[in-house]
């Protein structure tokens, strides 16, 4: 259900649907539709936390477009007809705008008990679609108002880390600044999708222009180059978790030979990409 229909079920104009939205949890047992959102966004996280535990897990917050948001139950009382969600209320944007600030902190309440409650303090936080700097402070004090605090240990006197805040490198301005974003995060990881689309100008969706959407374009090695140095630089690691290590063999090559500290794959193409991996460590020497 979309996360403000659980909160404001007397705002969704259809009567099925606002039905459907309030049985997901007063058929449960959960006091509330914000009980029921913390709680098992909470759950799902620390299963793969737990499962993982003692390495580190990283949960992207969440990066869905509006046209994805009004589809859910309940959504479309909630959402803005955006021309092109792509470009739209995304990421760090929609989590500090008024018409989803409130979901947004039950996000962070779901994140800061499985931290704190759960004592799973091997869970990192990534902000998604950063834009300008302005952005991720906003982000950074919304997160430290609801307990995501970047630095802070887990609630209730368990110890551990502190709290590790990442930002997806997938806008060509994340590159230009990544000297000023640094000083905001804890590490990067490049978005390889989106930063293609918006350095090339080419829309991802769209099928007509598919042939000009290369990942392995000229343009696109250089400003792998520029953000994995800038991160570098300034003493922060960063991986990448888009699809083109997974697809192309070259790309992967060509991330190790300029250090990329990891790389993301998807599950099918592990074992192939961690050995064209392991040739391009050697020949590296």
């Amino acid at each position: 259900a979309h996360p403000m229909a659980l909160l404001h079920p007397d705002r969704i104009t259809d009567a099925a649907q606002r039905r459907r939205v309030q049985a997901l949890w007063q058929d449960r047992g959960w006091p509330s539709g914000a009980a029921y959102f913390v709680e098992r966004l909470s759950e799902g996280v620390s299963t793969i936390a737990a499962a993982c535990w003692p390495r580190p897990v990283v949960a992207r917050l969440s990066d869905f477009k509006s046209s994805e948001y009004a589809g859910l139950p309940g959504g479309a009382d909630f959402e803005p007809h955006e021309d092109n969600p792509m470009l739209g209320l995304r990421g760090a944007a929609r989590y500090v705008h008024p018409s989803y600030a409130e979901a947004f902190a039950l996000e962070c309440a779901a994140l800061a008990r499985v931290r704190g409650e759960m004592g799973l303090v091997n869970l990192a936080v990534m902000v998604p679609f950063c834009r300008r700097l302005e952005e991720a402070r906003a982000v950074l004090a919304a997160m430290a108002r609801h307990g995501l605090a970047r630095g802070s240990g887990p609630a209730r006197g368990v110890a551990g880390p502190g709290l590790q805040v990442v930002m997806m490198c997938e806008i060509p301005n994340n590159v230009m600044l990544m000297d000023e974003f640094a000083a905001c995060f804890d590490g990067f990881s490049i978005g390889s999708n989106d930063l293609t689309q918006l350095t090339l100008g080419v829309d991802r969706d769209s099928a007509l222009v598919a042939a000009s959407f290369d990942e392995g374009d000229a343009g696109m090695l250089r400003m792998y180059r520029m953000a994995i140095e800038g991160a570098h630089k300034q003493g922060r690691p960063i991986g990448i978790c888009g699809q083109a290590p997974s697809d192309r063999p070259e790309i992967a090559r060509a991330l190790v030979a300029l250090g990329i500290d990891s790389l993301s794959l998807s599950p099918d193409r592990w074992l192939a990409t961690l050995q064209t991996v392991a040739a391009a460590e050697s020949a590296a020497g």
